[in-house]
């Protein structure tokens, strides 16, 4: 009596537990592929937009111009304020606001939330009070923004770096940011060291009765 060509129940069985355990393994594995690919084009973004507000703060930090305040002549200064948490200056506007000529820059760590933000503020350099007036969170979700100063706290002295850089008639010869981000962000953050291009006012044109740059006051 020969035994009819077929599978028997128990190899049914085994065969379909192994199917579903292979399913399970293949699906694992890709929802694993999908994870990963989500974080790293995330990751990806984050580095680029990074990227772009690390060019568009080089290119106004390169640019600031050190004009001369003569409002008071026996001790002029020039236009620029250096704090650890803000830093104030005159540059070209940034290329959103499609103005001309010079514009007043802030950038300065802000709360957003529970957070920090990057801000910029910019408003044209004679423009009447928020004339023209424009402002952009450049990053957020962060801990902390600080700036520093590298430089010469008095003429002739030794350069060093600063967390805040004093009044005076020079701007630093560096400027630093550093940037901490919120915990379980995965951007990172080099330090962005710049040197502006400009150290002297070419606008000034001094006035020996006035003690101050001709047509200033």
């Amino acid at each position: 009596m020969t035994r009819d060509a077929g599978f028997t129940l128990v190899e049914l069985l085994v065969t379909v537990a192994v199917l579903a355990l292979l399913s399970v393994v293949l699906f694992a594995a890709l929802r694993f592929g999908v994870r990963a690919w989500d974080g790293s084009e995330a990751h990806g973004t984050g580095m680029d937009e990074l990227r772009v507000v690390q060019n568009l703060l080089r290119r106004e930090i390169e640019q600031i111009y050190p004009a001369y305040l003569a409002t008071d002549p026996v001790h002029p200064r020039v236009d620029f304020g250096g704090g650890e948490g803000a830093m104030d200056f005159l540059a070209p506007p940034p290329q959103a606001m499609l103005s001309a000529g010079r514009a007043r820059i802030r950038l300065a760590g802000e709360r957003d939330g529970r957070r920090v933000a990057l801000v910029m503020h910019a408003q044209p350099e004679l423009a009447a009070g928020n004339t023209g007036a424009w402002s952009e969170p450049l990053l957020r979700n962060l801990a902390a923004v600080r700036f520093s100063y590298y430089g010469a706290a008095a003429p002739g002295g030794q350069p060093v770096w600063q967390a805040r850089w004093p009044v005076g008639t020079t701007i630093p010869q560096l400027v630093r940011l550093h940037v901490d981000f919120a915990r379980g962000d995965s951007r990172v953050w080099p330090d962005l060291i710049v040197a502006p291009r400009i150290e002297a006012d070419a606008g000034c044109v001094y006035d020996d009765a006035t003690q101050a740059c001709q047509g200033r006051r």
